[in-house]
């Protein structure tokens, strides 16, 4: 899970790129949105290039079985 913690106006890039649903498709978040993806799936979060970025990550699981 990450949730977005800073308003989208006060940074450029830093987009959550999820294969294969959310790659070369950007998804703004309000501050206080959450992007819920299974911690397994190859994610990556493009560079920012003007401001600051801040997000709250987290992990949760679970005995397989």
């Amino acid at each position: 899970m990450s949730v977005e913690l800073s308003d989208a106006a006060d940074y450029e890039g830093g987009d959550l790129e999820v294969v294969p649903d959310l790659v070369g498709r950007t998804r703004t978040l309000p501050r206080g949105g959450v992007h819920l993806f299974p911690s397994r799936a190859l994610h990556r979060v493009t560079p920012v290039t003007r401001g600051a970025r801040w997000a709250l990550v987290a992990w949760t699981g679970a005995p397989e079985g």
